[in-house]
């Protein structure tokens, strides 16, 4: 089995997590240690523990946050915030705390311009570049990579700012090293200048298969060719995480799920509402459709939500429908919309109230 997903906690401290199948664990580069893990992401990453992303990632990239200019070295503000995908869905989760701020929600939706260049679902690698230093401005950009194509991000403009193209074309050493498609995961690294003698280097590590291409993005040239993880790695070595062999697939795929959510508080035409909604399968098992968290003023006013999903269960396995809906209400204080659950009948609509609104929920769960 191979690395299908890594990334560095942050620009700032140079935490690596790999991801495999429902597994992950935690990777000093430097030291070439494995710090935690392997175990399994629902015990580790609790806040996802009853979602779909418990079971396996695609990509995972850190938050980029606001610019800093300075002429004094400052330390960027900055939030544990991690954007998670996986198939056509992500969620912003916060790793500090444990917990999804919000989603999941569809990439073609949220993500501008992702749709229109074929990348709104089932990405091979992303990760953040984060240029500059701690007396300029810094310019971040996400790359995405699928298939044989990659794409830039631009977070500030919140757009794709460039691509597709062609990885062999534009990657220098890659086709060499049959590195050209179906990349597996990217870790990101900055070599700080104690480490150097003189600047910092930008850097990444590509990973397909049992192999990694460590890459320049400073000079824009590999420092080496294909060479085995468990080489590279060795802290790896005799572990699935340095191996060839397939890697496990996502659980079944037992029925697709569209919802339409509506938010009602009389008197209110956008609410500020937080709180979760979950299907629970007759074995007990809880599956989130949607979470949000109170953030305060920066709660998102939304009067519904659309989120459309993959199911790793089928119509008949489902025992219920259940929802904990709060309003955000600044002046007079916050507002209760739904509490409590129903059995589920089929598709159609689920009304779930409480003492200053409801929830509806339109479910249509389609087998496979």
């Amino acid at each position: 089995m191979t690395i299908q997903a890594a990334f560095n906690r942050s620009q700032i401290r140079w935490d690596t997590y790999m991801f495999l199948g429902g597994q992950y664990l935690s990777y000093g580069l430097a030291s070439n240690t494995v710090f935690v893990g392997p175990r399994s992401i629902a015990a580790g990453w609790p806040g996802l523990a009853d979602t779909q992303f418990a079971e396996g990632i695609d990509a995972m990239v850190p938050f980029s946050y606001p610019p800093v200019v300075s002429t004094v070295p400052v330390i960027p503000t900055e939030k544990d915030y991690v954007y998670i995908f996986r198939g056509d869905q992500y969620v912003r989760y916060d790793f500090a705390n444990e917990k999804i701020i919000y989603g999941p929600l569809s990439i073609a939706q949220w993500w501008p311009g992702m749709k229109d260049v074929g990348f709104d679902r089932d990405i091979d690698a992303a990760f953040l570049d984060h240029r500059g230093d701690f007396a300029q401005v810094f310019v971040d950009t996400y790359i995405f990579f699928k298939g044989d194509k990659y794409i830039t991000y631009d977070p500030r403009a919140d757009k794709v700012s460039s691509g597709p193209y062609p990885i062999a074309d534009r990657w220098p050493g890659l086709k060499e090293a049959g590195f050209t498609r179906d990349i597996d995961a990217v870790i990101y690294n900055v070599v700080e200048p104690s480490a150097l003698g003189g600047n910092s280097r930008r850097e990444c590590y590509f990973v397909k298969a049992d192999k990694v291409l460590h890459f320049d993005i400073e000079n824009w040239k590999p420092l080496t060719g294909a060479r085995n993880i468990s080489d590279f790695w060795p802290g790896l070595k005799g572990t699935e995480y340095a191996a060839a062999t397939p890697t496990p697939p996502y659980p079944q795929v037992k029925a697709h799920a569209d919802f339409r959510i509506t938010f009602n508080n009389p008197g209110e035409n956008n609410p500020n509402p937080y709180g979760w909604i979950e299907l629970k399968t007759k074995s007990g098992q809880p599956f989130r459709i949607w979470t949000q968290q109170n953030q305060g003023n920066s709660t998102p006013a939304r009067a519904s939500a659309a989120p459309s999903m993959n199911l790793p269960f089928a119509s008949s396995d489902i025992a219920s429908v259940g929802a904990y809906v709060d309003e955000y209400d600044l002046l007079s204080g916050d507002d209760y919309l739904a509490r409590g659950s129903k059995n589920f009948a089929g598709n159609g609509r689920y009304t779930l109230s409480s003492d200053d609104g409801s929830v509806d929920i339109d479910i249509t769960v389609t087998d496979l």
